[in-house]
């Protein structure tokens, strides 16, 4: 479990990047990370991982406090999706990229191999299952520069999860890779997060991507935790207005009786907004039906995309959403 309390850290230039954090995430749990950039999503798992000394505050993860010079430092797995050549990136650190460019993917895997001392019999199972799941064995004797995007991403997610992390952090790994590549990554981290036997952080700015994948979404605005919870629930405390298209064979009713937003009208076809906590699209509808001839009904909910756009004007308003 990571363990996480009052977390804040202080740049020395006056920057607060993390306010106060506090949330916990279970081993085996899988979690998406959402913020606009410069939120504090970066900074965050920079202390989880240890590459930053908090201000003030408490963080554990799996027990150990991942600053201290005896922890135990349980394996953690970074892949992001600015993709680093050289196994060294001065804004994440080190090890955010396993691979080496230079070296056959068959190489790397034997480096890799070397660096955690995973026994050979272990290795060759673990490893012939990871390229039967990722579809890489024909590709094993192609250098890592030669792997195009897509490849690359699925080869550096296959080389971390070779030594089988305790945490899994992938961040943007979506970036630049087409339809193709995008649904088989997905596939690939949804088994993962089935499996529970490693704890997933997933940071991208497409909400769809965590809402297929992750168990929960914490969204992090200017530092602080602005929400910590479930999609449903996301969806029911910030459900915005819902919108239906009516086409009749005539003239529509009047629906001044009913509390709707807005409403236009284009010849025979109705389009409303309504927020669904006051009014039910079977009230609305169940009217319509009775005072019109009713072709066609179409209803719209807001897309998450469209309710973490709201959570966003929420918290520059000042509303706290915890």
């Amino acid at each position: 479990m990571i363990v996480i309390k009052n977390l804040t850290k202080i740049f020395p230039n006056g920057i607060t990047a993390v306010n106060e954090i506090s949330l916990h995430i279970s081993k085996g749990e899988t979690v998406g990370l959402i913020g606009a950039n410069g939120a504090g999503k970066t900074t965050l798992i920079k202390m989880i991982c240890g590459l930053y000394l908090p201000t003030s505050g408490y963080i554990r993860v799996f027990g150990d406090n991942p600053f201290g010079r005896k922890a135990k430092s349980p394996h953690i797995g970074m892949v992001t999706g600015q993709i680093v050549t050289d196994g060294f990136n001065r804004n994440i650190g080190h090890g955010s990229s396993l691979l080496q460019d230079e070296l056959s993917l068959e190489l790397n895997m034997e480096l890799i191999k070397n660096i955690y001392k995973i026994p050979n019999d272990i290795f060759k199972k673990r490893l012939s299952e990871i390229l039967l799941k990722f579809e890489l064995k024909s590709l094993l004797h192609y250098r890592v520069n030669q792997l195009s995007l897509g490849q690359r991403m699925k080869a550096e997610i296959a080389a971390v999860l070779l030594f089988q992390p305790d945490l899994l952090i992938l961040d943007e790994p979506f970036i630049g890779i087409d339809v193709v590549a995008k649904e088989n990554i997905r596939k690939i981290l949804q088994d993962i997060a089935k499996s529970k036997n490693i704890t997933v952080i997933l940071t991208t700015h497409n909400v769809e991507e965590i809402e297929k994948i992750c168990d929960r979404v914490i969204f992090i605005d200017n530092g602080r935790l602005v929400y910590n919870g479930s999609f449903d629930r996301l969806k029911k405390s910030h459900i915005g207005l819902n919108s239906m298209k009516v086409v009749f064979d005539s003239t529509p009713p009047d629906l001044q009786d009913f509390p709707i937003d807005r409403y236009t009208i284009n010849n025979s076809t109705l389009t409303l907004y309504y927020d669904s906590s006051i009014l039910s699209s079977k009230d609305i509808s169940n009217y319509l039906l009775s005072h019109g001839n009713v072709q066609d009904i179409l209803i719209v909910k807001p897309s998450v995309e469209e309710i973490i756009k709201e959570l966003y004007k929420e918290d520059n308003n000042g509303t706290d959403n915890n």
